[in-house]
């Protein structure tokens, strides 16, 4: 995928918006009071009828960067810079706009404009009305335990722990199940395949926590594996180094495949224990990956299809169920992965499945660049026939700082319902 995400990264450094933008608008769709002061200049866009928007409170965000993010006229980087969002500024969120950007009203004057979302973290995190899960930088493996485990003590009635396999350290595969196993409707989701996507863990959880709080979705079981990939992400918010891990280290250096050192290189860490990039480890025309020569912290393929204990793991849990789809959450290029294969008919299940996430997100769907192989969206397409989706979330690079959080959960909220919905009346 790493070409696909160049693409992407590229398209969003140009322009961030779709040919014609859509704007997910708040105070339209969730007929809230208008903010004191308001002009017409700030009316929102109408929306397509009967789609739900994301939740969004009249609670305030800070801006967090360093030199100041630009305000624009629309929603591209190539648009008219109209102002400067400093650090400290306070501003609210009118809407989202498809890829990275979010409209905005600056506090101090009133001023709107378009700005990168990711630079926006919400003031009161208890706005997000989560007890348990709460939002960080890194989230850990430890910590994603504990969560789920309370989740589930939490909720006896709407859900239950289980568990795909264990990883190459011995690291248990953590699932948790909300709703009946009996369901006409199955969904699995699954986050943190990549380990510097750790942020992606996070937000299952955090989402799997809102979903139970509303009491599920009727009709469809969700299946959540937060974080596939446990071992990468622990070496990956570390801060030493495993011998594994060195010998990794040394040989990507000889081979000119990082200049980064200590923390830093660890911070890109991609791969598992044994330095496979899990996403490209699938049976999906896994012999065209460009892949590195061996062990990495990232792009290599492993020695053959499935060859990892997380993949193997995976597959057979995707067996366990018959899926009616499946979603895999990444961390870099707000966009919605829907295309691979030849298979016509499945390839426009998978586009409806991304239109409607399109619908609650503003996140833009791309078809398939013909790049990238290998991953669980593609093995579960190819192999298993299952529309399948892979949600980037994030406006900058992985890792992703805790300020991202704040965009990324509420562009989010409405991703399961939407989906349950499309399950249900198709």
């Amino acid at each position: 995928m790493k070409g696909v995400l160049s693409l992407v990264l590229a398209l969003c450094l140009l322009g961030g918006c779709a040919k014609e933008p859509q704007v997910i608008d708040v105070a339209q769709t969730q007929q809230r009071t208008a903010i004191p002061g308001q002009t017409q200049a700030v009316a929102p866009s109408p929306m397509p009828a009967g789609t739900p928007a994301p939740y969004i409170t009249e609670a305030t965000f800070i801006v967090e960067c360093e030199d100041g993010v630009n305000l624009r006229e629309s929603s591209s980087s190539k648009s008219a810079q109209i102002g400067t969002l400093q650090n400290g500024d306070r501003v609210k969120v009118l809407g989202y706009q498809s890829q990275r950007f979010a409209r905005v009203q600056l506090e101090k004057n009133g001023q709107v404009g378009y700005a990168i979302a990711g630079y926006l973290r919400l003031e009161d995190y208890s706005e997000f009305g989560l007890e348990i899960v709460k939002p960080q930088e890194k989230y850990s493996y430890e910590q994603m335990l504990a969560d789920t485990e309370t989740l589930a003590q939490r909720y006896t009635d709407l859900c239950s722990m289980d568990s795909a396999g264990e990883s190459v350290e011995g690291r248990e595969l953590r699932l948790l199940v909300i709703g009946n196993v009996e369901a006409p409707h199955h969904v699995f989701v699954q986050g943190a395949i990549h380990a510097r996507d750790h942020m992606s863990a996070l937000l299952c959880v955090a989402l799997a926590e809102k979903l139970l709080q509303q009491g599920g979705e009727e009709d469809v079981c969700f299946h959540m594996l937060p974080m596939s990939n446990p071992d990468g992400v622990t070496i990956q918010q570390g801060e030493t180094f495993s011998e594994q891990v060195q010998r990794i280290y040394t040989s990507d250096g000889e081979k000119g495949l990082s200049v980064d050192t200590g923390t830093v290189y660890l911070s890109q860490w991609q791969a598992n224990a044994n330095g496979v990039d899990l996403n490209r480890n699938f049976d999906a025309l896994w012999e065209n990956i460009d892949s590195t020569e061996g062990p990495s912290f990232m792009n290599y393929r492993g020695e053959a299809p499935g060859s990892e204990p997380e993949t193997q793991a995976l597959m057979a849990y995707t067996d366990r169920y018959d899926f009616d789809a499946t979603i895999s959450y990444h961390a870099t290029g707000s966009a919605i992965y829907w295309e691979f294969g030849e298979d016509a008919a499945l390839n426009a299940q998978s586009l409806r499945l991304a239109e409607a996430i399109k619908e609650v997100s503003a996140y833009e769907p791309l078809g398939d660049s013909g790049n990238s192989f290998g991953g669980y969206k593609d093995w579960a397409m190819l192999k298993r026939g299952i529309p399948s989706v892979t949600i980037e979330v994030g406006t900058r690079a992985a890792p992703l700082t805790e300020t991202e959080f704040s965009n990324i959960f509420l562009r989010n909220l409405g991703v399961f319902p939407a989906v349950a919905e499309l399950l249900r009346n198709s």
